[in-house]
């Protein structure tokens, strides 16, 4: 059954709001008339409404400055407005109109069909917006308490894999001269599955808290933010970083701390897939663009099908088995997730064997999901 919508009907002649009300009640929907402008702006306080249909020539506040009003209060910015008016209305007029909000004009005497067809179109597209508006509050509450459980099952994971690992070593500590090469085998499958799974739980933690913390927004040097990533890869014990040629990058806006994590997310999945590569090397640098900031890491490594690019983004995907490139899965799903709180988009491209580029868009400045501006420079 479809929802029942509200129609203002804004008419100071009696005559006129009788023949709006008798050519709209076969639509089925909820009529509420006003005879003023002012009557109508009342009518808005306390009702919402899929449309209206405003007279404009009307003693006292006319269409035009009711119209007006209407646009100045932000619940009703959007709300179509139809005007009525007589069809010698002059070109001007007609535009000041449209100047003011109105979406449409219907012409004295009315047409039934016409006017029927018209508010039908209006009151479907309420309907539509109102199904989108109930879907988009579900996804998103489904969305918070998906993080929630994801925090919450990690959080709680943590306590007895610390003591599954805790144990394990003092096995092996106490009775490793005891152990037979199978025994000290298995033991060692523990120990190092463990500590795969600390790091999944990690990774996912800190995938569910990207939800729930706010950015700090900030105008961002990003030709030192890349060197500083570069410099701490190479620095890490046991890290083999290959050469690394930066194109100095445009300055860009956004929370240092999260972008630093896309940064290093992306070049230390360059460092990982290039690996096997004879001669590795991998290429860091951006743009600028209408509007936005486009950065990239580009690498001659394994690459990757782009018939599975769908999967590319997602948490727990993996395009290469976890012999070949160890990791959680986790890491390209942080980098999105940032990057979209961001106001910008992430796309990769990639041949196998070849190698793959991974790009981030960022808006030159402006509001973030969940920001707070600072200023005064970096942070």
């Amino acid at each position: 059954m479809h929802e029942i919508v509200n129609i203002l009907l804004v008419d100071d002649e009696p005559g006129g709001l009788l023949a709006l009300e008798a050519i709209l009640e076969p639509l089925g929907q909820k009529l509420i008339t006003a005879r003023s402008g002012h009557e109508a702006l009342r009518h808005l306080l306390a009702h919402d409404f899929a449309l209206i249909l405003l007279d404009i020539r009307m003693p006292g506040l006319d269409g035009f400055q009711t119209a007006a009003l209407i646009r100045e209060r932000g619940r009703n910015r959007v709300t179509p407005i139809i005007f009525l008016t007589a069809s010698d209305e002059s070109e001007a007029q007609k535009f000041r109109g449209y100047a003011v909000g109105a979406v449409d004009y219907v012409f004295k005497p009315l047409q039934p069909e016409i006017l029927r067809s018209k508010v039908s179109v209006f009151v479907d597209l309420a309907r539509t917006t109102e199904v989108m508006r109930k879907q988009a509050a579900e996804l998103e509450a489904a969305n918070r308490d998906l993080e929630s459980f994801s925090y919450s099952v990690s959080h709680d994971l943590r306590a007895p894999l610390r003591a599954i690992d805790g144990y394990s070593n003092i096995l092996r500590e106490s009775c490793g001269d005891r152990l037979g090469d199978e025994d000290k085998r298995l033991l060692g499958k523990i120990l190092e599955n463990t500590q795969r799974m600390g790091t999944l739980i990690e990774d996912l933690l800190a995938f569910s808290q990207l939800g729930r913390r706010p950015i700090f927004a900030a105008e961002i040097d990003m030709e030192a933010l890349a060197r500083e990533v570069v410099d701490e890869l190479r620095s890490a014990p046991g890290q083999q970083v290959p050469n690394c040629v930066l194109t100095p990058p445009p300055a860009g806006w956004g929370d240092r701390s999260l972008i630093r994590q896309v940064w290093l997310n992306l070049l230390s999945n360059a460092i990982k897939f290039t690996g096997a590569t004879e001669v590795p090397s991998i290429e860091l640098g951006g743009s600028s663009e209408d509007g936005r900031n486009v950065y990239y890491v580009k690498d001659n490594g394994a690459g990757f099908d782009m018939r599975y690019y769908g999967k590319l983004f997602g948490v727990f995907q993996r395009l290469h088995s976890s012999r070949e490139f160890p990791g959680t899965g986790v890491g390209l799903a942080i980098v999105q997730r940032v990057v979209v709180r961001h106001g910008g988009r992430v796309w990769a491209e990639g041949q196998p064997g070849k190698g793959a580029t991974f790009y981030f868009a960022l808006p030159k400045k402006g509001p973030v999901s969940g920001s707070s501006a600072q200023s005064g420079g970096k942070k």
